[in-house]
């Protein structure tokens, strides 16, 4: 009987461990997705402050040039969609 209690005492403490670092591997999961969501924003800072520049004129490689190119036009076509469902509005 001894033995049984021993090992159920053992299982226990080995599932209380288990749910510890189930908790533990949660709040790591969720401050790496802070950190990646903190680099998300950060690019977007960047991209922003990348298409003002393209947008004044200054210089910047081809590479970025062809990116700017492709939002630019993308905002030409929502400019374009936003005149024609105020059309449709009147």
């Amino acid at each position: 009987m001894a033995g049984f209690k021993e090992k159920f005492g053992d299982m226990a403490k080995k599932a209380a461990d288990k749910t510890g670092n189930m908790v533990e591997i949660g709040k790591l999961h969720t401050k790496i997705m802070s950190q990646k969501q903190s680099i998300s924003t950060i690019k977007a800072q960047i991209g922003t402050i990348l298409y003002q520049k393209y947008q004044q004129g200054e210089a910047v490689s081809e590479e970025l040039t062809e990116l700017c190119r492709q939002i630019a036009e993308s905002e030409r076509e929502i400019d374009a969609m936003q005149q024609e469902i105020q059309e449709l509005k009147e």
